[in-house]
């Protein structure tokens, strides 16, 4: 979020008092802490990643909620996450190509600068997905193979990534997707191809410890997404043109949802719930557009009157996020008759609805998996 500080400028020095007093000030204002010294702009940017291109496109959000594009760049091939740290200026992209995940710093002017001993090489498989712990402290990532694995990395202060564990998930997991509980307590694995959904309590040190057996989703399931009170979660079925609900047990079982699984289109593609626990956005890929529902007290989903919410003719949506005020939502495109993927801005209206207010080409190529997030 763009924030300005006023300065007066010009001051015309029409006397030696006059002179002497703007020097004591300005020897005044030397003196002063960071702490009571006017702040620094504090920039809030949009990043977008490219799984064939191989770059990162940095938006800036403007005071009104607008998108204005700020940089690209190249990172490595195969890009199918990121993972924003909790500080709001680390991120972690995994790159399936290249086998590794990298870590960069987001300085004030939208670039990215890598972390020393950010990046990690990936051996025995592909690291599809990642995942950062509440606190930032772990980084896990999801690496496909039959079995698939998951990573996890301490975080230092830095940014600076050490390999702590590895677990193995049965099953043939060549695309696996994670995702952590809002509050932090449990770990998400989605395995598409199996129709499974794994879960495991994360313990001290970021020891995982799987909860029961898996639950069954539905076809091809993918991209989980959360109310942010962390009582629901709902997963996309690509090949369905549906989504399973679950809700959340104390004990971190996951429960279907009253009438699950909901019908959203063809190619759904993930999900983000508002603060209020009132409603769920989706980007249908196939279906072009964003489904909009009313979220239950018991977890189910009701359509918004006119959805889905039609994206610009060409354009497959298939990442989702509300702005923090949550009078936007954010349209990423997977698929696109333009090459390029674009952002489409929609304006929340009271009741939920989306109005689609404006697109921005990222000049990123195909946009695959959670390859979307806003700094704070």
């Amino acid at each position: 979020m763009t924030t300005s500080t006023t300065r007066t400028t010009g001051f015309a020095v029409r006397s030696k008092k006059t002179a002497v007093a703007v020097a004591t000030f300005l020897s005044i204002a030397g003196a002063l802490s960071p702490a009571t010294a006017a702040p620094l702009d504090d920039p809030q940017f949009l990043l977008v990643g490219g799984t064939v291109s191989g770059d990162v496109t940095v938006l800036r959000v403007e005071a009104g909620g607008g998108l204005t594009k700020v940089g690209r760049t190249p990172v490595g091939l195969g890009i199918l996450s990121l993972a924003l740290a909790p500080n709001g200026r680390h991120v972690y992209v995994s790159q399936a190509a290249e086998q590794r995940v990298s870590g960069d710093r987001i300085d004030n002017a939208g670039a990215l600068r890598p972390i020393p001993g950010g990046t990690v090489e990936v051996g025995g498989g592909v690291p599809v997905t990642s995942t950062l712990s509440a606190d930032g402290s772990l980084l896990f990532v999801a690496v496909g193979g039959v079995p698939g694995h998951i990573r996890t990395y301490a975080v230092d202060a830095s940014g600076a990534l050490t390999q702590t564990s590895s677990i193995t998930v049965p099953g043939f997991s060549t695309i696996p997707m994670i995702r952590i509980d809002p509050d932090g307590r449990f770990l998400r694995f989605v395995s598409p191809f199996d129709s499974q959904i794994s879960s495991f309590a994360i313990g001290t040190g970021g020891e995982l410890t799987s909860i029961g057996a898996p639950v069954s989703g539905g076809a091809l399931p993918v991209n989980p997404g959360y109310t942010p009170d962390s009582r629901f979660v709902y997963v996309s079925n690509e090949l369905g043109g549906n989504i399973s609900g679950y809700s959340i047990g104390r004990d971190g079982h996951l429960t279907p949802t009253p009438g699950s699984p909901y019908a959203s289109g063809l190619m759904p593609h993930g999900a983000e719930g508002t603060a209020d626990g009132k409603r769920v956005y989706v980007p249908v890929v196939a279906g072009g557009g964003v489904a909009g529902y009313s979220l239950g007290a018991d977890g189910a989903l009701t359509a918004l009157p006119g959805s889905p919410f039609p994206a610009p003719p060409g354009s497959g949506p298939g990442t989702v996020l509300l702005s923090h005020d949550e009078r936007h939502v954010y349209a990423a495109d997977v698929l696109t008759t333009a090459i390029t993927t674009r952002v489409h801005t929609y304006d929340v209206r009271p009741n939920g609805t989306l109005a689609l207010s404006a697109s921005v080409d990222t000049g990123t190529v195909l946009g695959d998996g959670p390859i979307m997030v806003l700094t704070p």
